[in-house]
């Protein structure tokens, strides 16, 4: 079989071929002039594709920001800001109330023949009391305040999440090298008591015990592989990336000096930083002022009215026009408003020893956070200590296998060992990390676009 390629003029866009088949092998021919333009076009393909790249690392504040949009947070804030523009209209506005137009036909014709008839028509306008223009607007101003204090809280708590499934993450990725490098170790081991095995060295069971470590330990590498890509699939649904921030576990100095203000541990101090209880500050005012409006609305809207009447007693006589002006006042009624300014009184109140309570549980907790930094260097020290020392013991009883004086079974304990003391070790580094992090994340530290931090 022989066939012959011969070259063409070249086209624009590349190189072209025109095959010559030789006679009688058209339909094999055929077939390798596709199999060769398949080539071709895969080729050409494969070579148009742009490179995949990676996007680059976000920060915090990019991050946040991009995962509020997909999740479509921002709704909230529209709601809160319909719900201020309404307030701030009616505060601004003149009236109490929509005006009432009101209308009035009588007549007797039907009823007897002098037709006598009386046409009236009027608009009433209710009006504000004293200070209910102030009270409004005060209302307005706190429905604002509130809508902002919202939007930082919600805020607040998504970054809460965000770090958690962070340091999640940064977990998974060193129990899962841990266990990728004990399995490592596992293999050799295994090499080697096969090896020994057939020399004569060591016995089946040496071989039996090396195998069944191993089998656990690469079922502990595909247990820590699935944890990681279970945490990653969440976080690249959440956020849209597959990246942690680039500034994980910074601390900036601007930020340090925040974490060591001392006013942070007071009540005050922290209710002006925290953003969760900011927000249950807010709504402490929001019943405040509702109560305020309440009380300012009095026993009722006073109305005035301004009309016109015409009337006539008997057919042939001429109408009577006249021009009517009406004030009504609601007094009293003391008691049909109690209930009202008692309940808002009430949930004033709740508002208000929550706001307590969660101020004093978060003291706790700082308190509790800056106890536990304060510990870890010198407990880091000691686990770094006690892995080094152990992969010292380690090397030396590897060395007294070798030579005869140690069996595998004692080997194998003191392999998963030093395999956990690094484990602890570098977990501990994690825990350290993510303990600052939480605390900024209870101080109510934010990222700023202007900072390198978190």
């Amino acid at each position: 079989m022989s066939f012959l390629i011969k070259s063409t003029q070249p086209a624009k866009s590349g190189v072209s071929f025109a095959p010559s088949i030789p006679p009688g092998r058209k339909g094999l021919g055929l077939a390798l002039i596709i199999n060769l333009s398949l080539t071709l076009l895969s080729g050409t393909a494969w070579a148009a594709a742009p490179p995949q790249t990676e996007p680059a690392q976000k920060t915090w504040a990019q991050l946040i920001n991009q995962t509020e949009q997909r999740i479509e947070q921002n709704l909230v804030t529209e709601a809160d800001r319909v719900r201020f523009e309404s307030e701030q209209a009616r505060a601004n506005g003149i009236l109490a109330g929509a005006p009432v137009v009101d209308g009035l036909y009588r007549s007797d014709r039907l009823m007897s023949d002098f037709g006598a008839n009386e046409m009236e028509i009027g608009v009433r306008l209710p009006l504000r009391r004293f200070g209910q223009s102030d009270a409004w607007r005060a209302l307005a101003e706190q429905s604002a305040l509130s809508a902002k204090t919202r939007t930082e809280a919600n805020r607040l708590i998504l970054l809460g999440d965000l770090r958690q499934m962070a340091w999640d993450w940064r977990r998974a990725e060193v129990e899962l090298s841990t266990a990728k490098e004990r399995n490592r170790i596992m293999q050799r081991d295994l090499a080697a008591v096969t090896k020994q095995l057939k020399h004569g060295e060591a016995a089946e069971v040496d071989r039996m015990s090396v195998e069944s470590r191993a089998l656990a330990v690469q079922e502990a590498v595909t247990a820590a592989q699935m944890q990681l890509d279970t945490i990653q699939t969440r976080w690249q649904q959440l956020t849209g990336t597959s990246q942690l921030p680039l500034d994980l576990g910074q601390v900036t100095p601007t930020e340090q000096a925040l974490l060591n203000n001392p006013e942070l541990n007071t009540p005050d101090g922290l209710l002006a930083q925290q953003p969760l209880l900011r927000q249950m500050a807010s709504e402490v005012g929001m019943s405040t002022a509702r109560i305020e409006a309440e009380r300012a609305a009095g026993a009722g809207t006073p109305e005035i009215g301004l009309g016109v009447k015409r009337d006539r007693g008997d057919r042939g006589v001429p109408y009577d026009n006249s021009l009517q002006l009406t004030l009504s006042i609601p007094f009293g009624g003391q008691k049909y408003r109690d209930p009202a300014l008692a309940e808002m009184a009430q949930q004033r109140a709740t508002a208000q020893v929550a706001l307590i309570k969660n101020t004093q549980q978060i003291l706790g907790e700082v308190m509790a956070l800056r106890q536990r930094i304060a510990a870890w260097p010198s407990r880091l020290t000691q686990l770094d200590r006690r892995a080094a020392l152990s992969e010292k013991t380690l090397t030396l009883k590897q060395k007294a296998l070798r030579l005869g004086e140690l069996d595998w079974t004692r080997l194998l304990d003191f392999e998963r060992e030093a395999a956990d003391a690094r484990l602890q070790a570098r977990l501990a580094h994690i825990a350290y990390q993510a303990d600052q992090s939480s605390l900024k994340q209870t101080l109510g530290l934010m990222p700023a676009a202007n900072r390198d931090s978190q």
